[in-house]
C-alpha cells in the first residue's frame, strides 16, 4: 500500500481515461476505510493507493480482469507473453500486430490485450459495436521494451497482492459495500459513451446507487464529468447526493490528438459524499455544492470553471 504522497506507478495496462497523473492528488482525499472498492477498475491507477488492506476491483470486461489476475499471480508469465508478441512485431512488422488483434478478438486472450494496449495508436482501448478490439497499430512507436515492462509488471504484482478482482457489473460489485467502506468511482465519460464497449449505462440508475451508498454509511469519490478544450462533458450530478465538488487538471486529450485536431487540455470534476479532510492544502480548487448549482455548461465551455490544481 503506497503512501498518499507517493508518485503513481508507471502504467502496466494502458487504458483510456487513466487517472495516473492525478492519482496521488486523489489519494490524498482517501479517508480511513475498512474495505476499498473500485467497480470500474480499467487501468487501475488508484489501486496502489488503497487506504486499507482489503480491496475489491471489478469491471465488465472479462479479459481485462483476467489480465489483472495474471499480473497479480503470474507476473513472469505475463512478462514473457508480452516479450514474445513484441519480438514478433519487431521481426514481422505490422502484420504481426493485426494477427494478434485478430487472435484476441477470437480467443480473448488477456496477454493479447496487454500487447495491444501497449502498441495501438496512442494506447486507446477501443471496441466496435460487435465488441471487438479495433484500434490500429501505432506505426511510429515500437511499443514499450520488454525489459522495461517486466519491471513495471513486477512492481504492480507486488502492489495488488491483497486485491480481489471480479468480472461484474458495477451494481453487483457495489452490493458488497457496507458502512465504513470507501468506493472510488470512475465510470465512462458520458461524452465518450460506447467508445470502449457497447454499453447501456443509465445515469439515473447510477445516481440511485450513489444514494444507496449514502444511506448505508459508505464513503465514495467520483470522477465523472469535465472539459476537454471547448468540449464539455457535463452531467448535473444531483447536489443532494454529494458534499464536495472540485476540479483537477488531468493532462491533454488523446482523442483530439488521435483525430488530428487541436490538443485539448482535460480537466475533470471530482465529487465526494464526505467533507474534504482539513489537512489538505488550500490550493485545491474547491467548488462546493452552491458553486456547482450555479455552474452551467456554458461556463465550462468558456473555460471559466477549472484551473490547474497544485498540491
Amino acid at each position: 500500500m503506497m503512501r498518499n504522497g507517493d508518485h503513481a506507478l508507471q502504467p502496466v495496462i494502458k487504458w483510456s481515461g487513466s487517472k495516473r497523473k492525478i492519482a496521488p492528488q486523489i489519494a490524498r482525499l482517501f479517508p480511513a476505510a475498512r474495505n476499498y472498492f473500485e467497480p470500474f477498475v480499467g487501468g487501475g491507477a488508484m489501486l496502489p493507493f488503497k487506504p486499507c488492506q482489503k480491496a475489491i476491483a471489478g469491471d465488465i470486461i472479462p479479459e481485462l480482469i483476467e489480465l489483472w489476475k495474471t499480473i497479480q499471480h503470474k507476473p513472469d508469465l505475463t512478462a514473457k507473453a508480452y516479450k514474445s508478441r513484441w519480438l514478433r512485431l519487431q521481426n514481422e512488422g505490422h502484420t504481426a500486430y493485426y494477427d494478434i488483434r485478430s487472435s484476441f478478438n477470437t480467443t480473448r486472450n488477456p496477454h493479447d490485450l496487454l500487447f495491444l494496449s501497449r502498441t495501438c495508436v496512442n494506447g486507446l482501448i477501443r471496441f466496435n459495436q460487435a465488441g471487438n478490439f479495433n484500434n490500429s497499430l501505432h506505426h511510429t512507436r515500437p511499443g514499450i521494451a520488454p525489459t522495461r515492462l517486466r519491471k513495471i509488471i513486477q512492481q504492480w504484482s507486488l502492489a495488488i497482492q491483497n486485491i480481489e478482482f471480479v468480472t461484474a457489473d458495477y451494481r453487483d460489485t457495489l452490493q458488497l459495500v457496507t458502512g465504513g467502506d470507501l468506493v472510488f468511482l470512475d465510470p465512462p465519460y458520458q461524452g465518450t459513451k460506447g467508445r470502449y464497449l457497447p454499453l447501456n449505462f443509465s445515469i439515473e440508475e447510477f445516481y440511485s446507487e450513489l444514494e444507496r451508498l449514502n444511506s448505508i454509511g459508505a464513503k465514495w469519490i467520483l470522477t465523472f464529468d469535465g472539459q476537454a478544450g471547448k468540449r464539455a462533458y457535463v452531467k448535473d450530478v444531483p447536489p443532494d447526493i454529494y458534499r464536495e465538488h472540485f476540479a483537477l487538471f488531468t493532462g491533454n486529450s488523446p482523442f483530439t490528438k488521435l483525430m488530428g485536431l487541436s490538443v485539448d487540455a482535460v480537466v475533470e470534476s471530482v465529487y465526494l459524499n464526505f467533507e474534504i479532510p482539513s489537512k489538505l492544502p488550500t490550493q485545491l480548487l474547491y467548488m462546493g455544492k452552491q458553486a456547482s448549482r450555479n455552474t452551467t455548461s456554458a461556463n465550462m465551455q468558456q473555460g471559466r470553471l477549472f484551473n490547474q490544481v497544485e498540491f
